[in-house]
């Protein structure tokens, strides 16, 4: 009798082969951020177990060895190919879930290689992480002296703006005040060696944080297989919309708008911005585009998982 269910066991596996058992089995995400990124979108959109084999096989391959924090293109590489193998239903589910929320398209992901600089940016700013890797724990007791001070006088304006001892005008000019003198205060503490230190670590990380951007637009441009026009019609909403966003908000200091206001009228030029893009683009370009905005739920992800570590 034991040979006898052996015999049929052997006879089932030749009958409907091994590939049809292996497809039945879940396959699982190595990285737990990239396993909670896939269960969350599961969550949202309700994956088919043919649609969570696809998109885990595809992190696991895309992200290998935490290459999806390295590599700007992942999330473009994964959507290129989940866009022919989500079902209809899954798309107009995900899909109805950004338009329910008002994401945006293309916000961040290589669509602008010539954007904002490293740390500080490109207005000389001060990042003061790099300042503390920087200085001798001498330096470093008299830089905590000096941001303990000035946030106890920030603390103490803003508490003042609050209770309406000030208006908001003064409070910004004195906070602008004294943001200039303690900066003024932790640039003394720095010797010349070390001043030319943090130009050279500016420099790098402008360098890296260009290429990093170039290499998600790379990916963008081949996961989406742009034409020159639509990369040079992305680029003229690009800057159409940082205008009329940097133009609103002045109105909004100017004017004194309420955040309801504000809020509106920033969610209208995002419904705008992506409007155009999606006369840009071609319906599959379109969904390719909307698969990867799933990011900020990854970005979240890593967050948690962060603060949840012993």
């Amino acid at each position: 009798m034991k040979k006898l269910s052996t015999l049929l066991t052997i006879a089932i596996i030749a009958t409907i082969g091994c590939d049809k058992l292996m497809k039945d089995e879940t396959i699982l995400v190595d990285d737990p951020e990239l396993q909670a990124f896939s269960e969350g979108l599961n969550t949202d959109v309700g994956l088919s177990k043919k649609s969570i084999n696809a998109l885990n096989d595809a992190l696991n391959r895309h992200g290998k060895d935490g290459k999806h924090r390295r590599d700007p293109g992942f999330l473009w590489k994964v959507s290129a190919e989940m866009q022919g193998k989500l079902s209809n239903e899954e798309k107009e589910k995900l899909f109805g879930w950004m338009d329910d929320n008002n994401v945006p398209y293309l916000y961040g992901g290589g669509m602008d290689a010539k954007a904002r600089g490293g740390p500080g940016g490109d207005r000389g700013g001060m990042d003061l992480r790099s300042v503390f890797a920087v200085l001798d724990e001498a330096q470093r007791e008299s830089l905590k002296s000096i941001m303990d001070s000035y946030k106890s006088q920030m603390e103490e304006v803003m508490k003042k703006a609050k209770d309406g001892t000030i208006d908001r005008e003064a409070a910004k000019a004195e906070l602008e005040a004294l943001e200039a003198t303690m900066r003024a205060e932790i640039e003394a503490l720095l010797t010349d060696e070390q001043r030319q230190k943090l130009e050279d670590m500016r420099a790098d990380m402008k360098q890296k944080m260009e290429e990093m951007r170039q290499v998600a637009h790379d990916a963008m441009v081949s996961a989406l297989e742009m034409t020159s026009d639509q990369e040079s019609g992305l680029e003229i909403i690009n800057n159409e919309s940082g205008e009329a966003q940097k133009a609103l908000i002045e109105k909004a200091k100017a004017e004194d708008m309420s955040r309801e206001d504000l809020k509106d009228a920033l969610k209208q030029l995002i419904a705008d911005r992506n409007s155009k893009i999606e006369a840009l683009f071609s319906e599959r370009q379109i969904e390719i585009i909307k698969i990867p905005e799933k990011k900020a739920e990854l970005t979240t992800v890593k967050i948690i998982l962060k603060f949840d570590r012993p």
